[in-house]
């Protein structure tokens, strides 16, 4: 049996990374049977951040690195179907949202006081009082600086949200009028992109990025669908 271990829900996302979803995701549409494992400590994970999954004394952190065991001891193709140009295609749209659009998200979140509030109460709440006076604010210094680092955290408001809509605009371009990124069914671009996109449009005090995309319909209407089709019954 797989264990998966993620992050705890917060703003009305069953676990609030969008990378725990993507992995949950993949494991329901796999087949395999799952159990999970729900923490909010990560000090102990492999990387120092969730998704992991353990099987049979196995451990697997990361959601690409999960994807491929998941596909290797399923015999399930994520992108069964498509041409050699649509998994590059398909390939590169993970990449710009996994490791761009995320980024404007994280400083959605994590930079903008009116969020970090929301952020800190969400995040921080089940720590010991005297941690709760010091943990929140080592944590989002060292977030600020990673995004610092990474490029995000340079840009100006105005300035970040011209870059991750650009993203969100090249998701609806290939998106066109398909169901999915590729056609009908979906494939491991929408199950990396599908969470990225509820991720930006449940942050608690609404950014120009969750805005842009809740009054795209055809953005949101793909969003629905990949909800529906894609997470956990209930959500």
């Amino acid at each position: 049996m797989i264990t998966l271990t993620l992050y705890p829900s917060a703003f009305d996302e069953p676990s609030a990374s969008p990378f725990c979803m993507k992995a949950w995701c993949m494991l329901k549409a796999s087949g395999l049977p799952f159990d999970l494992n729900v923490t909010s400590d990560p000090r102990k994970s492999p990387k120092g951040k969730f998704p992991v999954i353990e099987l049979d004394g196995t451990t697997i952190a990361d959601s690409e690195q999960i994807r491929t065991h998941v596909e290797a001891i399923s015999g399930k193709d994520f992108d069964e179907g498509l041409s050699g140009p649509e998994r590059a295609t398909s390939q590169a749209i993970i990449r710009m949202v996994e490791e761009h659009l995320y980024f404007g998200i994280l400083m959605d979140r994590w930079g903008e006081d009116d969020n970090w509030v929301h952020v800190r109460q969400t995040f921080f709440s089940e720590f010991p009082w005297f941690l709760r006076a010091i943990i929140p604010g080592i944590a989002r210094k060292q977030a600020l600086q990673a995004l610092h680092g990474q490029g995000m955290g340079r840009q100006s408001a105005e300035e970040r949200f011209d870059r991750v809509r650009r993203d969100v605009i090249a998701i609806r371009d290939v998106l066109g009028d398909k169901p999915f990124l590729f056609g009908e069914n979906p494939t491991a671009a929408d199950y990396s992109a599908v969470p990225m996109l509820r991720a930006a449009i449940v942050t608690p005090v609404e950014k120009p990025l969750g805005h842009f995309i809740k009054n795209d319909p055809d953005l949101m209407a793909y969003v629905t669908r990949g909800t529906d089709r894609l997470y956990p019954a209930g959500v």
